[in-house]
């Protein structure tokens, strides 16, 4: 969705956008909810009205799906790589655990790498995995900067940029407005 207006010269536009998406290894679908807010300034050519250049800053905010649930056989978690070296890693580990592992590194391994790489070692990767992510954006907020410049009243050349915070994008874009 977006809406949009101006008075002369300055502009601005909200936009919002809904996404789900059902990856094949997920129980259910993950939703993402994106808004923009832009404010902008259009210089036109006193010579060629047509011909314009815009600037603007702005916002946007993201907002994911915080719990993803789902389960995945070993042999789909792990690359062919790892299945092709199974044994040499299976080795490695046994070699470490027996010979240079602390007692608290190995109580740590029990619970946690030891399992998989038994499993690794027993099952050729058949056994399923089940798993839980509480997945959070780490900052919700970044800034947009932006112009765009009008050729004529059918293409404009468009570059935005996602600055300040963690996330960080790019966007370029030719455009072409089909007059009807």
């Amino acid at each position: 969705m977006l809406g949009a207006g101006g008075v002369g010269p300055i502009w601005i536009s909200v936009d919002a956008n809904f996404t789900w998406n059902k990856p094949d290894l997920l129980e259910k679908a993950t939703r993402a909810t994106v808004v923009g807010v832009r404010s902008g300034h259009a210089f036109t050519f006193k010579k060629k009205p047509y011909r314009n250049i815009a600037v603007w800053v702005g916002a946007m905010r993201i907002e994911m799906q915080s719990e993803t649930v789902g389960e995945v056989k070993l042999r789909d978690a792990f690359s062919d790589d790892v299945w092709n070296k199974k044994q040499e890693i299976v080795n490695n580990y046994n070699y470490w655990y027996d010979n240079e592992a602390t007692q608290f590194q190995q109580i740590v391994a029990d619970k946690t790498i030891g399992p998989i790489v038994d499993e690794l070692d027993a099952r050729e990767g058949e056994s399923i995995v089940q798993y839980g992510i509480d997945k959070q954006v780490a900052q919700k907020w970044n800034m947009l900067v932006g112009g765009q410049f009008q050729f004529n009243k059918r293409w404009q050349l468009r570059f935005e940029a996602g600055i300040l915070g963690d996330r960080k994008s790019f966007l370029s874009s030719l455009n072409y407005r089909f007059l009807l």
